[in-house]
């Protein structure tokens, strides 16, 4: 008997793509799984295309959500959904080979260690046609007994997502901390799961990215809270993560490791480890950032001394987040006026609130 998978496609408005992407899965090799397309409150022909595929198969599946809860949670539920020994997240738009299942799953079973198995991929247009494939270094192959080593892999490599879109053992996905809402929570996921077994790959190119990436800059906006939830992710009291992108992409991964189950001594081993893998990876980068974020900071913290005492106090914990990762990743990088600004407008704030009843 092979063992069931549960598919867990997460979807918006993907009409355009969804059906192409179910059938590369019933296409699989590999029989026994379910799909499950976890729909987020999509407003086009999403769910109406589903139900009819799902009227000729019965493995497949629909659950909808009342409303956006945007990509991050989304994605989460389809990490986390049903009860099978292995999970598969699913975008809705990329395509899998007939053998990605099975190829991947025979490193899986070959290697009980091995918490989760991607394949090699490429990226292809709506001309069918290939137009880039990922290098043989975008391939993850974090193994051995020593889980430090094992993330630190992860950390020093991770590039692309075909080598997140795999298979997982789900024994290690209950392990892992809810998915955060910052740039490169994808990065920070799977150092976290190299800590709790080994990540490999196969050399088949069976993971077919459609179009490629999207630009830095639009994923980490679409990892704001602000933007999960349909407000303006410029609002001044909005999450800021999202404008330092690198910079949040290596922070996260120290908060993430905070709370891994592993011992405490591990955590701290591994919290000390970021800065030095992501500036030997981004240094130049992250300072342009930082230097950047001094001029964001200043400019909403001058309009936040005329806002309301509560919404003072919330921008200046939004602005004191980001500069905490800035100290902690490019600690070069002198905050120090930007803090005292910070410190004048709380103050500022706990003088003048009324909360007389």
């Amino acid at each position: 008997m092979q063992p069931q998978i549960d598919v867990n496609v997460f979807v918006h408005n993907g009409a355009a793509t969804i059906s192409e992407a179910i059938d590369s899965v019933l296409g699989q090799t590999w029989r026994n799984l379910s799909i499950t397309v976890i729909d987020n409150a999509s407003s086009d022909a999403t769910c109406t295309i589903v139900d009819a595929l799902a009227a000729r198969d019965q493995r497949i599946k629909l659950r909808r959500n009342a409303a956006n809860i945007g990509p991050v949670l989304n994605c989460q539920k389809a990490f986390w959904h049903g009860e099978a020994t292995f999970v598969m997240p699913k975008t809705a738009d990329d395509l899998v080979a007939p053998d990605f299942v099975e190829a991947v799953m025979d490193v899986l079973l070959g290697e009980p260690a091995t918490v989760m198995c991607h394949a090699a991929g490429v990226v292809f247009g709506d001309d069918r046609r290939v137009s880039h494939v990922y290098p043989e270094t975008h391939r993850l192959h974090a193994v051995g007994p020593n889980p430090a080593t094992r993330a630190r892999h992860v950390m020093a490599h991770y590039t692309s997502a075909p080598a997140f879109w795999g298979i997982y053992r789900r024994a290690a996905v209950d392990l892992l901390a809810p998915l955060a809402y910052r740039p490169g929570w994808d990065h920070a996921v799977l150092a976290e799961l190299a800590l709790y077994g080994e990540i490999r790959h196969v050399a088949e190119m069976s993971f077919w990215r459609r179009h490629g990436g999207k630009p830095v800059d639009q994923l980490a906006r679409g990892c704001s809270q602000f933007t999960q939830r349909d407000l303006p992710h410029d609002d001044d009291i909005a999450d800021l993560y999202w404008s330092v992108p690198l910079i949040s992409t290596a922070f996260a991964h120290i908060e993430r490791f905070a709370l891994a189950r592993v011992a405490p001594a591990s955590r701290c081993e591994m919290m000390a480890a970021v800065a030095p893998i992501f500036r030997a990876r981004w240094l130049a980068a992250m300072r342009r950032e930082a230097a950047i974020f001094k001029d964001l900071a200043a400019a909403r913290t001058e309009r936040l001394a005329t806002a309301e005492p509560t919404a003072r106090l919330w921008g200046a914990r939004q602005i004191s987040g980001v500069l905490d990762a800035i100290q902690m990743i490019v600690p070069e990088e002198d905050v120090s006026s930007e803090r005292l600004a910070l410190y004048a407008l709380i103050d500022d704030a706990q003088t003048t609130a009324d909360y007389s009843s």
